[in-house]
């Protein structure tokens, strides 16, 4: 039996479907027809009521539809998409640090950024001089700039933390 999760207004109904043409809706068991007119345009009939359904747009589990003209966004993921997505929001709450390293010994010409502000991956946080040439170095991971531990116009030796991300 397949299950889903569709969110219709900040409601959440669990779907189960195994195959033909009964559906349990929230514990409750119906029976369907459903009519696809051109894969946009289809008609559903639940028991003695019938709908007339255009698909609007879809795209990553969002679903917009016209049901009897009336407008729904839904959200819809499978009992798979949803679990994967619980754990990708448990291990976001984690707290990963990435320590960025000077890769060459210099001078720190600029920082571009301060502790408590969002980077994203590849977006300058320091700039480094050596050999006569700026360098940047960019942040390795997105996230929040957690603690700086050079200064401007200060040197550094190769290796040593600029900065961590958090």
């Amino acid at each position: 039996m397949n299950n889903y999760f569709v969110t219709i207004n900040d409601k959440e109904h669990h779907i189960k479907y195994d195959s033909g043409n009964s559906v349990i809706i929230n514990d409750k068991n119906l029976t369907f027809e459903l009519a696809d007119q051109n894969g946009f345009h289809f008609s559903l009939r639940f028991g003695n009521e019938t709908f007339d359904i255009i698909k609007v747009q879809e795209s990553d589990g969002q679903v917009s539809l016209l049901i009897d003209g009336i407008y729904y966004d839904a959200k819809v993921q499978s009992d798979l998409e949803r679990k994967a997505a619980q754990l990708m929001k448990n291990s976001k709450r984690q707290n990963h640090l990435v320590e960025v390293k000077s890769p060459m010994p210099g001078m720190v010409l600029k920082i571009n950024k301060k502790v408590g502000e969002e980077v994203k991956l590849g977006e300058s946080v320091v700039i480094l001089e050596a050999m006569k040439m700026e360098n940047v170095i960019k942040s390795t991971s997105s996230g929040v700039i957690k603690e700086i531990f050079v200064k401007e116009n200060n040197p550094v030796e190769k290796g040593a933390i600029l900065f961590r991300i958090g």
